[in-house]
């Protein structure tokens, strides 16, 4: 029944955005014309940029998780996308190709949503603005520009980078148009030549400084801005310590494996880390209801509750998890996770507990409200949430200890299928299992004891 109902959601969202890229051509070719509109101009512009946006920008949509994630994640990547065409055509009309801040849209959407629509932009742009002036080698000294910020902000993780990016396309701006002076002779000034170079630095500059008021106002955030919200000075964590201290911590031994083992599959680690800073916070409102912020076992509520009372308090810290997320601003991917890391997995404790005085009791009725983890980041923070609760039943463990509880883990989501919409392979899951085996090793506060085989073999080798 789930399955059926998110498939016909996504048949609704594709239905609705079936005519975007009609639209989006359209007007880009009239930002193109709108100083010298040409009709039969603007009809080969609109076939040209559909062609690219059926042919190429279509497919990244359709495949890409990120943009599938929010509706607001496609209407972002539009808006930008559109203010850009007109920004490059008035200023290339007002001050000449020089000036024109090319690499701004696509520098943008590489930091906010991915590379391949950075530079899906940034070709259109580029090619339909050759295309309108009749001057391929305009596309020549626009687009490599576009590749090359676009490439080099992939997985971009702090500011430097960004202005190191604009520096660089700067470099390639110049010797591009360096390379085409025998063939066109410019004639340009020497201030020509510094615009030339300093434009994309001049952009770089801009796009960091508007990403922020980006970020909080539709809460689509950079690599950049998840890095900044990874600090105990932010508010939340703030209250996090002082309210429900053994949350905090819990949820610093997550990020711990959840960040390393993102790394080891090669995904987003800054994205896993934020989302396992802030995937319990909901456990501000109550936390003396959790058993990690319990100082002894006695304090323990749960022990006059009936079953169904303490399920339903432990799944209100998803509903005030949520809530809290949005009053705060955190990213949309970080509200996301708060209910995907539970997915719809079975509250057992309460459950056993409840069969005890009703053997009828549904086991649907101790389910988590889902939704499973949509993507392989969101499958690494449940794993890493269930492989840190799990261990703390492990007083003085050895390296067979800690692997076993892990395997055990991940096998027990892999079964309930809580893992089926991640895309996580069997080689992937083993890769993530070794890493969090090094970070138990890393952050034991006693070195684990390594079981010792053989004692003769072991002075032999």
């Amino acid at each position: 029944m789930n399955q059926s109902k998110r498939g016909d959601a996504d048949k609704l969202l594709d239905e609705s955005f079936a005519y975007d890229g009609i639209i989006i051509a359209l007007i880009i070719s009239v930002a193109n014309n709108m100083y010298d509109l040409s009709l039969l101009g603007l009809a080969n512009e609109f076939i040209l940029i559909l062609i690219i946006w059926y042919g190429i920008v279509e497919q990244f949509i359709h495949t890409s998780k990120t943009m599938n994630i929010d509706t607001r994640y496609r209407l972002l990547f539009y808006g930008i996308f559109l203010i850009g065409g007109f920004l490059n055509t008035f200023i290339y009309k007002v001050y000449g190709i020089t000036f024109i801040p090319i690499i701004l849209v696509p520098m943008l959407i590489t930091l906010l949503i991915d590379y391949e629509f950075g530079a899906s932009a940034g070709l259109i742009l580029s090619l339909s603005t050759a295309f309108h002036y009749h001057d391929f080698f305009m596309f020549l000294h626009l687009f490599p520009q576009v590749f090359v910020s676009t490439y080099l902000l992939k997985n971009v993780r702090s500011r430097m980078q960004v202005t190191k990016t604009g520096l660089i396309s700067g470099v390639v701006s110049l010797v591009m148009i360096l390379l085409q002076e025998p063939v066109r002779h410019f004639y340009f000034s020497l201030t020509d030549y510094l615009v030339v170079f300093f434009n994309p630095l001049v952009s770089s500059i801009v796009v960091l400084g508007i990403l922020p008021y980006i970020e909080v106002s539709t809460r689509i955030y950079s690599n950049i801005g998840l890095a900044e919200i990874c600090t105990p000075n932010h508010p939340l964590l703030k209250l996090l310590l002082i309210h429900a201290p053994g949350t905090y911590y819990h949820s610093m031994r997550v990020a711990e494996l959840a960040e390393h083992g993102a790394e080891s599959i090669n995904v987003n680690p800054i994205l896993v880390r934020a989302c396992a800073y802030y995937h319990d916070i909901g456990k501000i409102r109550n936390p003396e209801y959790f058993i990690e912020n319990l100082k002894t076992p006695e304090d323990n509520p749960h022990d006059k509750l009936a079953p169904e009372n303490s399920k339903a308090t432990i799944a209100k810290h998803i509903k005030d998890g949520i809530e809290i997320a949005k009053k705060y601003r955190l990213p949309i991917q970080v509200e996301m996770a708060i209910p995907q890391h539970h997915g719809t997995r079975v509250q057992k404790y309460f459950y056993s507990k409840a069969l005890e005085s009703n053997p009828n009791t549904r086991v649907e009725d101790f389910r988590y409200e889902g939704p499973k983890p949509k993507t392989k980041e969101m499958g690494i923070l449940m794993l890493a949430d269930v492989v840190e609760a799990s261990s703390k039943s492990l007083k003085h463990p050895t390296v067979d200890d800690v692997r076993q509880i892990i395997e055990k883990s991940v096998a027990e989501l892999f079964e309930e299928g809580e893992l089926d919409e991640t895309n996580l392979t069997v080689n992937e899951l083993k890769t993530i299992i070794e890493s969090f085996i090094e970070v138990f090793e890393n952050l034991s506060n006693q070195r684990i004891e390594y079981p010792i085989i053989d004692e003769k073999m072991e002075i032999t080798n």
